[in-house]
């Protein structure tokens, strides 16, 4: 049974999670000792949920997802996952996790998250799929989701990488498309917007732009352009329209039943390399649905109720505690 750590010396653990899997100090941790974890990580996810105020921990939103999926039929051994996430190497905590839980996914990843692999992706994705052995039915789980970093001090898009000096963001794809929103809005954008157009030598981002700056009514855009928090949101929005209209072409649901999983990732390290602290990943809901027998069933993941933090713990194989930095302030009332 693992006991709450004194101060780590060597390697802190480096796999991300979200702020539950921290807040699990051990059986015989002293009383301000875990005070003061659950308010250092109350503030880190403040520093989240004052942009995205439905956001949860990752493990804890796919524990609920498991949990959903099942009611449904979705087991890990009779579902394909399929999987578009930003090609970004940051999104591979979450990708991992998604096939800890069906097995290896199928890619159908773009720059940003846009789904690039179109319906012969789709399709042969679909084609991998396990099949009852009893009714041949099969059963495909989706899981779209763009992806923004907050660091721990709330600043929007900045994150800390691993090994490289200084700050760094995400999505950088979405982060370079900034610029162009105030630009369309002035009638300075140079761009085609012509459908199917793409730059051979940078055909993803090209792709984004195109389906991004098409999908905002210029009039809406504010003088300023859109924030990186509305850019994302937008992406999220291109995207759950882009796979309905791929599943409308692929999919068969004579044959299966299947579920969509949307959100946005969410990234959180520390202000700066020079201080540890725990990098915590972040899901903000966006919808889900589960289409069975050719019926239409939308969810609230948020409406299962979370695993406990020690739960979270076992779990994820937790082995040792980490010591987490000290809060700001005392939060009275946790």
């Amino acid at each position: 049974m693992p006991r709450a750590q004194g101060p780590m010396r060597g390697q802190h653990p480096v796999a991300p999670h979200g702020p539950r899997f921290h807040e699990y100090g051990g059986f015989d941790i002293d009383p301000e000792l875990q005070h003061s974890r659950v308010s250092y990580l109350r503030e880190r996810v403040e520093a989240v949920t004052k942009e995205f105020p439905n956001a949860i921990g990752m493990d804890d939103f796919l524990f609920r997802t498991e949990v959903m999926l099942r009611r449904f039929g979705f087991t890990t051994d009779n579902s394909i996952a399929l999987t578009s996430l930003c090609r970004d190497e940051i999104t591979f905590p979450l990708k991992n996790a998604i096939d800890d839980i069906f097995g290896y996914s199928m890619d159908l990843d773009g720059l940003g998250g846009i789904i690039s692999a179109g319906t012969t992706g789709l399709g042969a994705g679909l084609s991998h799929s396990p099949t009852d052995h009893l009714t041949g039915k099969e059963r495909y789980v989706l899981f779209a989701m763009p992806h923004i970093a907050i660091d721990a001090e709330g600043r929007v898009g900045s994150i800390v990488r691993a090994g490289r000096r200084g700050q760094s963001c995400a999505c950088g794809a979405l982060v370079k498309m900034q610029p162009m929103f105030k630009q369309y809005k002035e009638g300075t954008l140079e761009m085609g917007l012509d459908e199917g157009g793409h730059d051979p030598l940078d055909p993803e981002f090209s792709i984004l732009t195109r389906r991004l700056i098409t999908a905002v009514n210029k009039d809406e855009i504010p003088d300023k352009g859109l924030p990186l928090s509305d850019v994302t949101r937008l992406a999220d929005r291109v995207i759950r329209r882009d796979l309905d209209k791929l599943i409308g072409e692929t999919v068969d649901v004579t044959k299966s039943d299947y579920a969509v999983v949307t959100g946005i990732q969410i990234h959180s390290t520390a202000a700066n390399n020079r201080t540890w602290h725990p990098a915590l990943e972040f899901i903000s809901p966006t919808s889900m649905y589960v289409v069975k027998d050719g019926v239409r069933h939308d969810m609230d993941v948020l409406a299962i109720d979370p695993p406990t933090p020690r739960q979270l713990f076992h779990i994820a194989g937790g082995e040792e505690i980490a010591e987490l930095p000290s809060p700001r302030r005392s939060w009275p009332g946790l």
